[in-house]
């Protein structure tokens, strides 16, 4: 999840494409990869999200007005500017809402893109809504996280959160938290379920204090309902980006009531004294194997560097154990691509040798060794799908011949199949576009 514009800058002069790409990355946008042609610019908008594309006047060539106008019909959010000097019959693109011709280009791009109004939302329902966002799995970085709490509470860093379960559902019990915590001045109350509710206490509340509320707490829930009951208290954390791991410590302590007993203030610490199971985002590792088995190599090694970040964060931690959590997710990878394709019981891989994995001596070296294998794996998903793209291309091949009327629409429906992989197909074997090649 990004806030920053996402732009594609495409330029047939490699040289200038690069300039503007650099310059847009120091403006602070989120630049894509290069693009030299409109096909290449087609490919990636079935590809990635994009909100902004900046086209260079040279590519503004025959087929340009067929496949603006139909970026416009199947990419209706996405704003296309052409720069440049030299556009014969630029008053053609004035039928296009989306597109703007302009000779010099504005520094500010946000002038050329409005996003949508957002809908007016009350402080509080927002509050709470992002509260809910960060206390959950969440893909929001450090910074995003930061940003997103600072905006909807007066927060200090530095804070713990309490779990309340209580065993049945009894609709006063929000009602006596709410007054519990009355007297106490950083405390945030958030209902996540029926009989499931969180106190966030900020600016770095003692032990001692973070213990003190919680059985006060307990003490009205005692005074006030019949109904049994457990709380839980996580450890001082500091990164807004970690709220999520501290809900799990609180949910995991509360849980532990079988040791510890019925209506009880338990602390994590009384559990475990470590931290790497709450911190560690199975949900990261999850997307990691999806986007691998995707063929999708940039995301997946996204998450794993998300991953190892935490792995990285954590002193401690054995080697040994750093090991057995990549062979989990080398397991998981086997596990999703023997489900999905039999062409995966031939396949060896250097990269996958268990003998190499649990020798690593290092974190580095055993990312090093994960890293790889997600290469592989998506290389050998990519070389499968391939084999669906060449055969869909020659499918099309014989639709095309047919001299039938050929549109976007007709073609996903008869193929049964999607635009972006109708497109993926064209583009792999002749570098053009749907558009291009329907009209043809």
């Amino acid at each position: 999840m990004s806030g920053r514009l996402r732009v594609l800058a495409v330029n047939k002069n490699q040289t200038e494409g690069e300039q503007w790409r650099n310059r847009f990355e120091a403006s602070g946008y989120e630049v894509l990869q290069e693009c030299l042609s409109l096909s290449s610019m087609v490919y990636i908008l079935t590809q990635e999200r994009v909100q902004l594309v900046i086209c260079a006047d040279n590519l503004i060539e025959e087929d340009a007005f067929v496949v603006l106008s139909a970026v416009q019909q199947h990419f209706p959010r996405v704003k296309i500017v052409i720069v440049g000097n030299s556009i014969s019959k630029a008053y053609l693109f004035g039928n296009l809402s989306n597109v703007v011709v302009t000779k010099k280009l504005n520094p500010d791009l946000s002038e050329y893109y409005r996003a949508a109004p957002g809908l007016a939302f009350n402080a509080d329902v927002l509050g709470e809504k992002s509260l809910m966002l960060l206390m959950d799995d969440h893909f929001l970085t450090d910074e995003e996280a930061t940003v997103l709490m600072a905006k909807s509470f007066q927060w200090n860093p530095g804070y713990v959160v309490i779990g309340i379960f209580t065993e049945a559902y009894d609709e006063n019990i929000g009602q006596i938290l709410k007054k519990a915590l009355t007297d106490y001045k950083y405390a945030y109350l958030l209902q996540w379920g029926l009989n499931e509710f969180y106190i966030i206490l900020d600016a770095v509340p003692a032990v001692s204090f973070c213990i003190e509320v919680a059985h006060h707490i307990r003490s009205e829930l005692l005074r006030e309902t019949r109904t049994m009951f457990s709380i839980g208290i996580s450890r001082l954390r500091f990164k807004a980006g970690e709220l999520y791991a501290c809900r799990k410590e609180a949910k995991r302590a509360a849980h532990a009531m079988h040791t510890f007993g019925q209506n009880s203030a338990i602390h994590i610490d009384y559990v475990d004294s470590g931290s790497i199971e709450y911190l560690y985002p199975d949900h990261k590792e999850k997307r990691l194997i999806e986007a691998t088995m995707d063929g999708d190599t940039k995301y997946a090694l996204q998450m794993l560097n998300e991953i190892f970040e935490v792995l990285r964060s954590v002193s401690g931690v054995k080697q040994s154990l750093v090991n057995k959590i990549v062979l989990r997710i080398i397991v998981g990878l086997n596990t999703a691509a023997s489900a999905r394709v039999s062409a995966f019981e031939k396949i060896e891989l250097d990269s996958m040798s268990l003998k190499k994995l649990l020798s690593a001596k290092t974190v580095d070296e055993a990312y090093g060794f994960l890293q790889q294998g997600i290469h592989d794996f998506a290389g050998e998903m990519e070389a499968i799908m391939d084999v669906s793209r060449d055969a869909l291309y020659y499918r099309l091949l014989k639709e095309k011949a047919k001299k039938e009327e050929n549109s976007v629409l007709k073609a996903v429906q008869k193929l049964d199949t999607t635009m972006s992989f109708i497109n993926a197909a064209i583009y792999k074997n002749q570098r053009s576009n749907i558009f291009s090649f329907l009209k043809d």
